[in-house]
């Protein structure tokens, strides 16, 4: 049988005799001491060695807090925080929220009596912007630093810049401020880069505890196989294989995201439930297979019950993003199923687009996912791809985050703690120039950043709001609009997992797609915005949400966080409001309906997404210089309307045989036309506060003419093509429009 319920405890340790069997037990005292004759110490330990829980419970019993100040613990990811703060009140025996909490975007359980509070790494920077000493920590530490994550490598940097100046200003200040000892803690990977980096601090190493693991390379994936690789389907069949055939275990499968997870999920399912236990399965201990997915996204209620052993008779198959590999340890695990593939978010900075792709891990990653195999008994690793792969086609190293995404976000809060010179600031591994360049335009073209590269009033606005910029600056301007009511509900939604189920089966699928595209169609049908707005919306006003939810195969609990979401973005706006009213600009309503406004407030934070049609195909071209090709996603209300369109915007990118967009409403240029000359017109060097002496060198002086002749031409192009855009050609595009969709639906009567 297929269990997807069954919860019953199969022999294990009780956490107290868990805690006993750590490897950083034997090690206590001399951790404890070394934290507290250090400012700065990283300590290494693999996955599972217990420093993420232990080492807080040990400060905090060696007194660090005694003082009202807190232990902070960053994490890469918010699953991983939610989690192993609520391990760590379990095993201490209090509520979570009190003694022991954590804070993640849009979701904060702490209070007054917290004293180790788990947090995501961006939530920790969002503090220094309004307390760079950091002051209600004794203890900062940063965890997962191996991975690399953007934000915890900003915080090194920013860590290290605190203790700099304040060495600095030891002899001028009559009361130095007293400030939090930190603490790196990492696997055995790039431990010596971060002792480096904080001037050589000291290095704890605790040894871990890991069984043998076997490597089985498959060889279903080959290097010629790298373009379009096909491994979902062998991972099922993998998992089958070893449910079947290996001793009583449980499985560890890693694939790149939600909708491969749910997928393979359904497909075990249905497969589990056709085996004759007494037949099939070599092993009688084997009775039943419980099949549990693991992604970023979910609520809590469900990530732990991935943490709960089942009965002893009960093989357990855990299908989960990377979020397995570093930042959690699962109990029970004997085999681990690797793809060798993992969703990673990139930012081309010649584009200006970010795209999240799937690529191949790299080798010291797939050397992490085989460790999940040896945590508690001799285990084996079966790799869908081939050695010839792994040797030759994998990277040695992640490459960090900060060299391949968007540092908008970031160099805002930096330039925001008065941290002008961004390009001279200490990174651990610095981005290219002209990411950070092009971050800095962006932040311009918002109005974030005046000519000066120095942050406005809107610019501090917009470090208020956890969100993109660009979703920063479209929340701002609905209340002078007057339609915040309707951004906020559109921005909460953005703000969450993909809110459309998509179900297994051909069926199921087919029926889920039609009642999608109804909703769409009452929505209007023409506006990808205004159809997740018209969720929103139908979802509250109904008597049963999730009844809703499950008849219009919508994530209810991806609603329930939109809910919550709105409501913080309401406060944050309405304090906002409280202090600076927004003057109210006159948009002529009388010729805008509530649609209209929804669009044209769009366009005000994402005038930077904006693209036109192609001469000839459906293809687009974007109008930020560089003319990128895209095409409308499949998942979109306007995909095969493309003629019909003229000028769009769109949410996000999405990589895969061809450039899609995704998130799609139809605009007018005239909403446009006066903010696109806005992406040509500033030199990026002027807002990156490095002195002028800095930039004399012949080659920068070369590339900013050349740049400048380019933009101007773009700028030229611009005014060009919005000739050709007056209300006679957009009323001529709209006939065309419902004369097809008339012609359309007369076809689908016959």
């Amino acid at each position: 049988m297929a269990d997807n319920y069954k919860q019953e405890k199969r022999g294990h340790k009780s956490k107290s005799s868990y805690k006993q069997d750590l490897p950083i037990r034997d090690y206590r005292k001399r951790l404890v001491q070394a934290v507290e004759e250090n400012e700065f110490l990283v300590v290494v330990g693999e996955t599972g060695s217990g420093k993420t829980t232990q080492l807080p419970q040990y400060l905090l019993k060696a007194g660090v807090t005694s003082r009202g100040k807190m232990i902070g613990v960053t994490q890469p990811r918010r699953i991983a925080a939610i989690s192993v703060a609520t391990r760590v009140s379990e095993e201490m025996k209090c509520h979570l929220g009190e003694m022991v909490g954590y804070q993640v975007r849009f979701d904060d359980n702490t209070s007054d009596k917290t004293l180790i509070k788990y947090m995501t790494d961006g939530c920790l920077l969002r503090e220094f912007l309004d307390d760079c000493a950091l002051s209600k920590y004794s203890v900062i530490i940063l965890d997962e630093a191996h991975e690399r994550s953007l934000d915890t490598d900003i915080l090194f940097g920013l860590v290290g810049k605190l203790f700099h100046d304040q060495r600095k200003n030891l002899g001028t200040e009559d009361k130095p401020t007293r400030l939090p000892k930190v603490i790196i803690m990492s696997a055995t990977l790039n431990h010596e880069k971060f002792s480096e980096f904080l001037d050589g601090c000291p290095v704890f190493e605790i040894p871990g505890r890991c069984y043998p693991v076997k490597n089985v390379f498959l060889d279903y994936v080959g290097v010629k196989d790298l373009r379009t690789p096909s491994y979902l389907k062998r991972a099922i069949e993998t998992v089958m294989k070893i449910h079947l055939e290996e001793r009583p275990g449980d499985i560890l499968v890693f694939l790149t995201g939600q909708d491969e997870i749910e997928h393979a999920c359904d497909k075990l399912f249905e497969s589990a439930e056709k085996i004759d236990y007494s037949h099939d399965v070599h092993y009688s201990e084997v009775e039943a297979m419980l099949i549990l997915p693991l992604y970023g996204s979910m609520t809590t209620e469900l990530q732990k019950r991935v943490f709960d052993p089942p009965s002893s008779s009960v093989r357990k198959v855990v299908v989960a993003t990377n979020i397995a590999a570093t930042s959690l340890t699962i109990e029970g695990i004997r085999y681990v199923v690797d793809s060798g593939f993992v969703k990673q978010l990139s930012y081309n900075p010649r584009t200006r687009l970010d795209s999240l792709n799937v690529v191949l891990t790299s080798r010291s990653e797939a050397i992490q996912r085989t460790g999940r195999a040896g945590r508690t008994a001799p285990g084996k690793c079966f790799r869908l791809y081939s050695k010839e792969v792994y040797e030759t086609a994998m990277t040695e190293e992640t490459i960090p985050e900060i060299q391949r995404t968007s540092l908008s976000h970031v160099v805002l809060y930096l330039k925001s703690m008065g941290i002008h010179d961004v390009l001279g600031f200490q990174y651990i591994d610095p981005p290219e120039e002209r990411m950070i360049l092009e971050a800095l335009k962006q932040l311009y073209y918002f109005g974030a950043l005046d000519r000066g590269g120095n942050v406005t009033t809107l610019g501090q606005q917009m470090t208020e709001f956890p969100l993109s910029p660009g979703l920063s600056r479209t929340v701002i301007s609905s209340a002078s609009l007057g339609c915040a009511e309707l951004v906020l509900a559109v921005a909460a939604m953005l703000s969450v997992e993909n809110v459309f189920v998509t179900p297994g089966g051909k069926k199921n699928l087919s029926t889920a797609t039609n009642v999608h595209k109804k909703l769409a169609e009452e929505a209007g049908g023409t506006n990808d915005f205004a159809t997740l707005l018209f969720v929103y919306r139908q979802c509250h006003s109904s008597p049963s949400p999730p009844r809703w939810c499950r008849d219009h195969y919508i994530h209810w609990r991806a609603l329930k966080m939109a809910y919550n979401i709105h409501h913080q973005l309401e406060t944050i706006l309405h304090r906002q409001l409280s202090k600076d009213p927004h003057p109210k600009r006159n948009t002529d309503k009388t010729k805008m309906n509530s649609k209209d406004v929804l669009r044209r407030v769009l366009c005000c934070g994402y005038f930077c997404n904006v693209a036109r049609k192609s001469s000839s195909g459906n293809s687009f071209r974007t109008m930020d210089g560089h003319g990128t090709q895209v095409y409308i996603h499949p998942s979109s209300t306007l995909f095969g309307c493309e003629d019909q369109l003229e000028w769009i915007i769109f949410h996000d990118i999405i990589w895969t045989s061809k450039i899609y967009v995704r998130t799609v409403c139809p605009i007018r240029y005239e909403w446009v036309g006066d903010l696109l000359p806005r992406l040509h017109e500033v030199d990026s060097y002027s807002l990156s506060g490095w002195a002028e002496g800095k930039l004399t060198d012949s080659k920068h002086d070369g590339n900013l003419q050349d740049h400048h002749e380019t933009e101007t031409g773009t700028v030229a192009d611009v005014v060009k093509i919005s000739k050709r855009n007056t209300e006679d050609s957009l009323t001529a595009a709209r006939q065309r429009f419902l004369e097809r969709k008339r012609a359309r639906e007369k076809n689908q009567g016959r």
